[in-house]
């Protein structure tokens, strides 16, 4: 793989969850050869924040880079190389799916080509974020996404979005052979308490929120 991973860590709730799988991502990209830029970021406050952040800061390292590149959630479990990434050089953004569709779009890994309509799409993003945060409504960065994915995701589109296979956004819990990517959920409490906001019920939370329950000793998933 030639496309390199970028991504961010923040601690919050008063917990060392993300710091700690910055170092086991470190140690599964160099397992895998996977080329990888992850940065520490002071924390905003709260999940809901920091979450927020991303689209900037996707943005900012595509400028500074000025190549394409993809991010990854900091707490995500990488399985297999992801060569995949380096063959979408005709598409200007690229999101995982579970059903491979704009419904089940996730928000990691996010591919952004180093072209305008990549970096057009990224300012939509930024620009609903900060409506978010102005209005003081409860959404993260995933679900302020999908605006944009039924705005752009028509044929003619000035943007071109392409979707992955379910095996780069396995829920965790669910990871098997084929299973690319496993995805990281945390559990903190301002993540929890975020969820509630939005109206969901307890049992969904907790599925939502396994933080590390899946990971065994050495920081992977046993298939």
């Amino acid at each position: 793989m030639q496309t390199t991973l970028v991504s961010f860590y923040s601690d919050v709730d008063g917990s060392t969850y993300y710091s700690d799988h910055h170092k086991r991502i470190k140690t599964n990209c160099e397992e895998l050869e996977i080329p990888y830029d992850f940065r520490k970021q002071e924390s905003l406050g709260s999940y809901q924040l920091n979450c927020l952040s991303k689209p900037q800061f996707i943005l900012d390292i595509l400028n500074e880079k000025d190549e394409p590149i993809v991010w990854m959630d900091i707490d995500t479990v990488i399985h297999k190389q992801l060569n995949i990434f380096d063959t979408l050089s005709e598409f200007d953004i690229a999101f995982a799916s579970s059903n491979g569709m704009i419904s089940g779009a996730k928000a990691s890994p996010v591919y952004v080509n180093n072209t305008y309509a990549g970096r057009q799409f990224m300012n939509h993003w930024i620009d609903n974020t900060k409506m978010v945060i102005k209005q003081g409504d409860e959404l993260f960065d995933h679900e302020v996404l999908f605006p944009l994915l039924s705005q752009f995701s028509h044929e003619g589109s000035p943007i071109q979005i392409a979707y992955l296979p379910a095996s780069y956004c396995v829920w965790p819990g669910e990871t098997n052979e084929s299973t690319a990517i496993t995805m990281g959920l945390a559990d903190g409490e301002s993540k929890k308490n975020g969820l509630r906001k939005m109206g969901l019920q307890e049992d969904h939370i907790e599925w939502q929120s396994p933080g590390n329950k899946h990971l065994n000793s050495e920081g992977k998933i046993n298939i």
